[in-house]
């Protein structure tokens, strides 16, 4: 055994609405909410979508009372859904709360849904200094004070939460494929790097667009509230990934062993329907484990019943079906693919980073029965017992196998992986060295 590696996770906060009303009462930079709406400012409020364990429903009750307080009549909230298919009445009920949605009416306050393809909606703010168009939802630019609510966590675009709920959440299409197809399969896009070419022009957008300051949330393991953070963009979320660093980050044992043989990767959080959303940990994982390597992800994997239809465990997987088996000559093809878009990078920002670790490494999925045949299908390599797996891998890799045990590997990632501020670099110099 090289490691197995837990956090130390902090207690869940008593009561989400306190906590919210506290966090917007006492800012970790600029002013407060109330301060924000003096006078009656127009406000639009993004929140995450259906597949995000963010507690909308018990924080938007304290958002809710500083709007009304404040005496505001221009307001709307707006669910950052980026190209993920619309809310269904039922996942607006459980995402918004039934409460908080007759209490919106009440005030006037309209629920909107971003619409990727329909461009009336939407503004453009011109180009970002990487080359990314971008077009903004238009409930977004026309108001005074723009606040995003959502989780803040590592994952293999550096962080999610903050500017994210702007990009992709409330853009038109063009800018996110621009953005996704662009920085997902750079090698300075990856867990921990906020200064990477993907999070930083997500942040330009989110700037271009005026958000005004973020309610960044820290969930645990269980999916309860640790943490909230509220104040400016971008300093309130950079606090909180700080934050969830000092918990989820880990010291890796590779510097000192070496890198492990075998890597077994847990999952977690109520919204780990599909391997879409849980397999992110597999490029975490990635710098624990050697090339040649395997990676054993435990994924249950249950698929999701919506009003739009029933979604299995690896919906969406089967995109990379036709690059299948892993293999350098498929990655090269792509990549073309990528950049010719002859694939949506909207999906393609999952899939295609897990592919490419599995050119390099051999994944085998632990994963419920029902999903044994579309694994088949796609040519991914599944069983349902942990056991058959890590015998298959100790058989590959001999008795002597490094082991390693990461059992949030969504959340958890190597503490050399952080990169908060981006490095100077003078061109052309240095870019060649």
């Amino acid at each position: 055994m090289l490691a197995a590696i837990y956090p130390d996770e902090p207690p869940a906060v008593p009561n989400t609405t306190d906590e919210a009303r506290r966090a917007l009462a006492n800012p970790v930079a600029g002013p407060s909410l109330a301060q924000l709406l003096e006078g009656g400012r127009s406000i639009t409020v993004i929140i995450d979508n259906q597949f995000r364990p963010t507690p909308a429903s018990k924080i938007l009750p304290a958002v809710l009372d500083e709007i009304e307080r404040a005496g505001t009549t221009k307001a709307t909230v707006i669910t950052g859904n980026g190209k993920v298919i619309s809310m269904s009445r039922r996942d607006i009920e459980q995402k918004v709360g039934r409460d908080n949605l007759a209490r919106m009416a009440r005030l006037g306050i309209p629920l909107l849904q971003n619409d990727p393809l329909n461009y009336d909606v939407y503004t453009h703010l011109g180009v970002t200094s990487r080359g990314t168009p971008a077009w903004v939802h238009e409930s977004v630019t026309s108001h005074d004070v723009v606040i995003a609510i959502g989780q803040a966590q590592a994952n293999h675009w550096g962080y999610g939460g903050g500017g994210k709920l702007v990009m992709p959440g409330v853009c038109a299409d063009i800018t996110i494929e621009a953005n996704h197809g662009n920085f997902v399969m750079s090698p300075q896009t990856h867990y921990g790097a906020l200064a990477g070419p993907m999070r930083s022009d997500i942040d330009e957008i989110a700037t271009m667009a005026g958000l005004t300051a973020t309610l960044d949330v820290l969930l645990d393991t269980r999916g309860k509230v640790i943490e909230m953070n509220f104040g400016a963009h971008p300093v309130s979320h950079r606090r909180t990934i700080e934050r969830f660093n000092e918990i989820y980050a880990f010291d890796s044992p590779v510097a000192e062993s070496g890198p492990a043989d075998i890597v077994i990767c847990g999952v977690f959080a109520p919204t780990d329907h599909l391997f879409f959303h849980t397999g992110w940990g597999c490029m975490s994982a990635d710098h624990v484990v050697r090339d040649g390597g395997t990676v054993i992800y435990t994924s249950p994997s249950p698929g999701v019943r919506t009003e739009t239809g029933f979604f299995p465990g690896l919906a969406l997987m089967d995109l990379m079906k036709p690059y299948m088996p892993p293999s350098e000559a498929g990655y090269h093809r792509l990549l073309k693919d990528i950049h010719a878009r002859e694939i949506q990078m909207w999906a393609g920002c999952i899939w295609a980073p897990i592919y490419e670790v599995m050119v390099r490494k051999h994944l085998t999925l632990v994963t419920l029965e029902e999903n044994l045949a579309m694994a088949a299908d796609i040519g991914i390599d599944a069983t349902t017992s942990l056991d058959v797996a890590f015998a298959a891998a100790m058989e590959r890799h001999g008795p002597d196998a490094k082991v390693a045990i990461l059992p949030f590997a969504r959340y958890q990632l190597p503490r050399e992986l952080v990169r908060l501020d981006a490095q100077p670099l003078r061109f052309p110099q240095e870019a060649l060295r």
